[in-house]
């Protein structure tokens, strides 16, 4: 009996002593410190994966696809920027070297490279995000063990060219705009914005406050509600797609042209239907041809009398 209390004692101090020292063993890991690089440093970005290859270059303050030169979605590339100047390893997961359940295998990976110039800056392969999304598996340059970082960044960096483009087409300072004009069915409306007093409604009353209104060369006023509406559309407009790659775009003559005169003129042409409830537009502060839905371009869109308040004898 007592023989049995030995070997039972010893096997709890075994046990125990093999506990403390696991516990140990995964307690004092060291976690690799990552040499961030400052967002600024940043102005290039290269991306490979299952999406395929994207080149991304900064460009002054514009950060361009190459080597299409498609301007890229700021609020995109501020996410991108974040995530690697603020990359954070968190937990070291495996050094087993198995990474398919982590999709780190080379045809699941997303794998990304940022430079500053010419210079590597930093280089990681980015997998699955972990189940609680609050993290996502990574391998390190030069390092065959799987970590967590900080926040899921798969979702950041696993995108198309198409998905990230800038969608905005037209920016326009309301306040500095002077004239439209307008070309449709062969017809061109030019107008002027002009203030106009109001005169008080009894004597000894203040003045009211002047009003804007929008006329043509022999003065005649045109809707100001149409012309507001059609200005509070285009201020800060947004495109609803791009059309496809090496597809044959029709773009002989414009069926509506819009033009905003303010410091410079600025021209919006709407062409033929392409895809479904989709239109071809050109902007002059667009070098690309884009596509605005049915919807938006029936806020745009309209005829000389229509802007005049008057029915289109057209529809």
């Amino acid at each position: 009996m007592k023989k049995e209390y030995i070997i039972l004692a010893a096997a709890i101090v075994a046990l125990g002593l093999y506990l403390v020292l696991r516990s140990s063993d995964r307690t004092h890991y060291e976690i690799p410190k990552i040499d961030a690089p400052d967002r600024e440093r940043i102005t290039g970005i290269e991306i490979s994966g299952p999406s395929g290859t994207l080149v991304l270059k900064r460009h002054d303050d514009v950060w361009k696809s190459e080597p299409e030169g498609y301007p890229i979605d700021r609020s995109r590339i501020d996410g991108m920027l974040d995530a690697l100047s603020g990359i954070n390893v968190v937990s070291l997961v495996s050094e087993a070297g198995s990474y398919v359940q982590y999709e780190l295998e080379p045809d699941k990976r997303v794998f990304v490279e940022a430079t500053g110039g010419t210079e590597p800056l930093l280089k990681i392969e980015i997998g699955k995000p972990a189940s609680t999304n609050r993290h996502t598996y990574v391998k390190l340059e030069g390092d065959g063990r799987v970590y967590q970082v900080s926040g899921n960044i798969r979702r950041t960096f696993d995108v198309e060219v198409s998905t990230i483009r800038d969608k905005k087409v037209m920016t326009i300072d309301r306040a500095a705009v002077t004239g439209l004009s307008f070309r449709a069915g062969g017809e061109t409306l030019s107008l002027a914005k002009v203030t106009r007093p109001v005169e008080p409604a009894d004597e000894g009353q203040a003045p009211a406050q002047a009003v804007t209104a929008w006329v043509t060369p022999d003065s005649t006023e045109a809707d100001g509600t149409v012309v507001e509406g059609i200005l509070g559309r285009v201020v800060n407009l947004q495109c609803d797609g791009f059309p496809e790659e090496g597809k044959e775009l029709d773009m002989d003559e414009p069926s509506f042209t819009l033009i905003i005169q303010s410091s410079r003129p600025d021209t919006l042409s709407i062409y033929g239907q392409t895809g479904e409830k989709m239109f071809l537009a050109t902007s002059s502060q667009c070098e690309f041809p884009f596509m605005l839905s049915e919807w938006k371009l029936g806020q745009i869109k309209k005829t000389p009398p229509e802007v005049m308040g008057q029915k289109d004898e057209t529809e």
